[in-house]
């Protein structure tokens, strides 16, 4: 299909001439599965596509056991059965004579996006690709024009990533978490969503919650699996967290080698806690400022690429689905140097849970109107109403059990949606894993009680477990939670002194250029907005962000970066070369 190829040159963020197709169609030409890649033959990066007998396959992201995986996903009659039981983080392409068939697992991480018109379904792993494929099968033009669904895009002011399945692009819709979509001639598609697992009860003692922990554990080892088999340092992305440091732990118990990196100044508490966590376990450690310059023994300011060059280049790799506050990297030539980070981690601390004090009924009443409505005041009654839509369909849930409703939104939409934006962008360059995402480790981590993974004695366990020096590491920013009020036994009191948690020291420890800057990048953002598109406004409230942010704000910063980046998005800016801007300077504060 040339309309797929023209589309692909535009919606793949990699230099066309990087991409090597691969095409299968039935012999009636009805069904066609059509593949582009910039990575290179490697025993460990999946071909692009996989024939046997009358069906072929392709996949996204990776598979635990590819050579297992990828017969069974060839044989299965019903691919929803098999997806379930297969370990990695991955979404799954199947064409055969009849249909097709379209899987995501159970952390979505790797996406599927459908379309349907009168004469076709058109299904991909990247929404533009087939929004663009099906505008340019309806209209015959080669470079169609975007159509936009603008009031799909509240989310993004709020958050700036979607809270629900929605695309920005007219007709095209993100296949939900755990499902398979079918789809044949004449038929149509549909669309099957798999229940998720329940917890199970809380333990009734210390010994039954190691056992517990040890059967997570046990599966975020053998998620790491994939990353020794490349026989070579894994580069992890080490912070002061909590995550990163239990995904060096687990990689310490797998037997992977690896390469610390952090990024940040030298009194920051990631640079101090990571170098610390990387003595322990005698890893390389290395430190940068990512893309600001400055310098580091007495920094009086910071430089930066110009806000929108940022925001061409997120919307591009991102598809207008994450705020250009984020950082998310570019293209390079790719490298078979294996990356990963503490991504994900959230799940094994409850999810929206892990940060939430109130744990009454009305508590998380307001935590989920919250996640739906944030930011009201910014949004326009249409906006807000849109909203009311979709917080009507969680609010009866929450009623019925809303732990699991919060642990439940943030693996759907905050993992499954927000992650998906600078996941994309790493494998454009590398084989990228996450453990903490892998279909069969999120499966065990939510059989765990919400309420108990929210303690964080849960990860506490696992890193007790897999790398015991590590549990004497103090947390950032607060202590752990199931300790927050004193040791858990009175023998612990020294070693629980030892853990307070470590907090930001000195003048650049916890500056943030993206949210403390001065009037003229203010300036630069404000002006991209008020002079940008005008259908902004059937979504964003244009008096509240001209009161906001007439002077430089002290609050609310972030929708200023989503609205900067919905202005983007709407302007068709992105679509074009990318301009020449020069760096700013932004000072830091005294």
């Amino acid at each position: 299909m040339d309309s797929a190829s023209a589309a692909a040159a535009e919606a793949i963020p990699v230099p066309a001439d990087r991409l090597v197709p691969s095409r299968w169609a039935s012999d009636d030409g009805a069904i066609v599965l059509l593949s582009w890649t910039n990575e290179p033959e490697h025993r460990l990066v999946p071909r692009p596509l996989i024939a046997a007998d009358e069906r072929v396959l392709g996949y996204t992201g990776y598979l635990a056991e590819p050579d297992i995986g990828e017969k069974e996903l060839l044989e299965t009659a019903d691919p929803a059965a098999a997806v379930e039981s297969m370990g990695g983080v991955f979404a799954v392409f199947r064409a055969h004579r009849d249909g097709f068939d379209a899987a995501t697992s159970i952390a979505r991480v790797c996406p599927v996006y459908f379309a349907e018109s009168e004469e076709f379904c058109f299904i991909g792993s990247r929404a533009l690709l087939v929004h663009l494929t099906e505008r340019a099968a309806r209209t015959g033009l080669t470079k169609p024009p975007v159509a936009h669904e603008i009031m799909a895009l509240q989310p993004m002011v709020r958050h700036g990533f979607f809270t629900n399945d929605d695309t920005p692009f007219a007709g095209v819709r993100a296949l939900p978490a755990d499902a398979v979509l079918t789809a044949a001639p004449g038929r149509g598609a549909t669309v099957r969503e798999r229940a998720v697992p329940d917890a199970e009860p809380m333990p009734a003692d210390a010994r039954e919650r190691r056992r517990r922990v040890q059967r997570l554990a046990e599966a975020l080892v053998d998620a790491a699996a994939p990353l020794a088999a490349h026989g070579e340092p894994v580069e992890l992305a080490l912070s002061g967290g909590r995550d990163s440091r239990i995904m060096a732990a687990v990689l310490r118990a797998a037997e992977v080698p690896m390469i610390a990196t952090t990024h940040g100044f030298a009194d920051d508490p990631d640079v101090v806690l990571a170098r610390r966590i990387a003595g322990l376990l005698g890893l390389e450690h290395r430190v940068s400022l990512t893309a600001t310059t400055a310098r580091d023994d007495a920094p009086d300011a910071v430089t930066v690429g110009h806000p929108l060059l940022r925001a061409h280049d997120i919307v591009r790799r991102c598809e207008g689905m994450t705020s250009a506050y984020e950082r998310v990297g570019g293209w390079a030539p790719y490298r078979t140097v294996p990356k990963t980070s503490g991504s994900g981690g959230e799940t094994l601390r409850g999810g929206h849970l892990y940060d939430q004090k109130d744990l009454t009924p009305a508590g998380i009443r307001k935590r989920v109107r919250t996640i739906f409505k944030s930011a009201e005041g910014f949004c326009t009654p249409e906006a807000n109403a849109a909203a009311d839509e979709q917080l009507a369909r969680w609010a009866a849930r929450t009623a019925e059990d809303g732990p699991r409703v919060l642990d439940l939104l943030y693996l759907f939409y905050r993992s499954g949606r927000w992650i998906v934006g600078s996941h994309t962008a790493t494998t454009m360059n590398t084989p990228s894993y996450h453990p903490f995402f892998d279909n069969r480790a999120v499966r065990e981590a939510l059989a765990l009680p919400p309420e108990w993974r929210a303690s964080e004695e849960v990860v506490y366990l696992l890193i007790e477990s897999l790398a015991p020096k590590l549990a004497s590491v103090p947390p950032e920013g607060k202590r752990w939670r199931f300790e927050a009020d004193g040791p858990r036994r009175l023998r612990e009191w020294p070693a629980w002194r030892r853990r307070a948690a470590v907090l930001p020291k000195g003048r650049t420890s916890g500056f943030n250029w993206r949210r403390t800057f001065d009037e003229p990048f203010l300036a630069l953002l404000r002006d991209q907005v008020l002079d940008g598109p005008s259908e902004l406004w059937e979504i964003v409230n244009r008096r509240k962000f001209e009161e906001h942010f007439a002077t430089v704000p002290t609050g609310w910063t972030n929708q200023l970066w989503h609205i900067y980046t919905l202005s983007v998005l709407l302007s068709g800016m992105w679509r074009e070369p990318r301009p020449d801007l020069p760096d700013v300077r932004i000072p830091i504060p005294r």
